[in-house]
């Protein structure tokens, strides 16, 4: 069971990372070369996606992250280089109390997205509309697409430090 658990774990980290990186260093770096329209309309459909595979993807992680950790007893640590402990006076323990803290910080940051940030940006001016309004309209978009670069950053280093975090892990933690 804890190989099952294990490879699901490495699959929702793999899925959720790459992801990650395909949005902020593949699609930002295409996105230089495109006419602003198509921008708008990548980012949009892209977004849309990623929004809800990511937020899946940290789920799982969560989930399965629990379970490993609640399957783990002193003989399974006693075999690990360090000799760690479950406790916050180890490293191990610390490490894996960073690891939560850090995985609440990439949910809190990918709900975001999903559900105020990303929705914010899809809205746009219509006919009716008066060029004030409109002016006003923009301005809210962009200060809603500053908004969600910032995120956006900070998803991508949290990640990155999970990762480093989780990987610590089997050399009996950083921390």
């Amino acid at each position: 069971m804890d190989t099952l658990i294990s490879a699901a774990h490495a699959l929702a980290w793999s899925v959720y990372i790459g992801g990650a990186i395909t949005m902020e260093i593949i699609l930002r770096y295409a996105q230089r070369t495109m006419p602003p329209s198509q921008v708008a309309v990548v980012c949009k459909n892209a977004g849309s996606r990623y929004r809800w595979v990511g937020l899946a993807a940290l789920l799982a992680i969560g989930l399965t992250g629990l379970l490993l950790v609640l399957r783990i007893d002193d003989a399974a640590l006693a075999g690990r280089p360090g000799d760690p402990a479950m406790s916050l006076s180890d490293p191990y323990g610390r490490t894996l109390v960073l690891l939560a803290v850090a995985w609440v910080a990439l949910l809190a940051a990918v709900s975001s997205m999903a559900f105020w940030l990303h929705p914010a940006q899809s809205k746009r001016s219509h006919p009716g509309m008066t060029k004030d309004e409109i002016a006003q309209e923009r301005q809210r978009v962009g200060r809603a697409i500053s908004r969600m670069n910032r995120v956006l950053r900070f998803e991508l280093v949290m990640a990155i430090v999970a990762a480093a975090l989780g990987a610590s892990l089997h050399a009996g933690g950083l921390f």
